[in-house]
C-alpha cells in the first residue's frame, strides 16, 4: 500500500513538472516568428507564460517594452556593474521559480497526507501520522507563500 502510495505521489509531482514546462515551451514554439527580418532581442509578453505553473525566466525587470534587455542595458558606461545586476535579477527570477516548485510540492504532501487521513480507518496511530503530514505540508506552503512574496519584493527592489 506504502510503495503503491510513493508510486502515485511520484507520478504526481513527474506530471506537475510536465504541465508546468510543457504548455510553456509550447506557446513559445507556435508564436509567429518574421522569417525576412531578423530580431536583435528575443520577444516577451505576458500571454506567452499564461499556461505555465511557474513564472518566466525573464519576469521582474528582464522585460521591457516587450523585449529582453541585454546585459548592457542597466549601465551603459560600467558593463561589469551591468551584468552583475542582469544576473542578480535572474538568479532571483530562478529562486522564485524554485520556491514556485516548493509550494506545488507542498501541496502534493496535503493531498497526500489527505489520502493517509482518509484510508487509515481506525488506526489512530495512521491518523496522527496524517495529521502530522498535513500540518507540515501546510507550514511548508505558507513558508513557501511567504518567500515568493519577499523574493517578489527583492526582485523588485533589484530591478527598479
Amino acid at each position: 500500500m506504502i510503495a503503491n502510495t510513493k508510486k502515485y505521489l511520484k507520478s504526481f509531482i513527474v506530471a506537475l513538472a510536465f504541465m508546468a514546462v510543457v504548455p510553456s515551451a509550447l506557446v513559445s514554439a507556435q508564436t509567429p516568428q518574421a522569417s525576412s527580418t531578423p530580431q536583435p532581442r528575443p520577444q516577451c509578453s505576458a500571454t506567452q507564460n499564461a499556461v505555465s505553473f511557474f513564472p518566466a525566466w525573464y519576469d521582474n525587470g528582464l522585460c521591457i517594452d516587450g523585449k529582453i534587455v541585454p546585459p548592457n542595458h542597466f549601465d551603459k558606461k560600467d558593463t561589469a556593474a551591468s551584468l552583475s545586476k542582469w544576473i542578480g535579477i535572474i538568479a532571483l527570477n530562478l529562486v522564485t521559480m524554485l520556491l514556485y516548485a516548493v509550494g506545488y510540492v507542498s501541496l502534493g504532501f496535503i493531498i497526500f497526507g489527505g489520502f493517509k487521513y482518509m484510508t487509515s480507518g481506525d488506526n489512530s496511530s495512521g491518523m496522527s501520522a496524517a495529521k502530522t503530514t498535513i500540518t507540515n505540508a501546510v507550514i511548508g506552503l505558507i513558508l513557501s507563500i511567504m518567500s515568493v512574496a519577499l523574493v517578489k519584493f527583492i526582485a523588485m527592489a533589484v530591478g527598479g
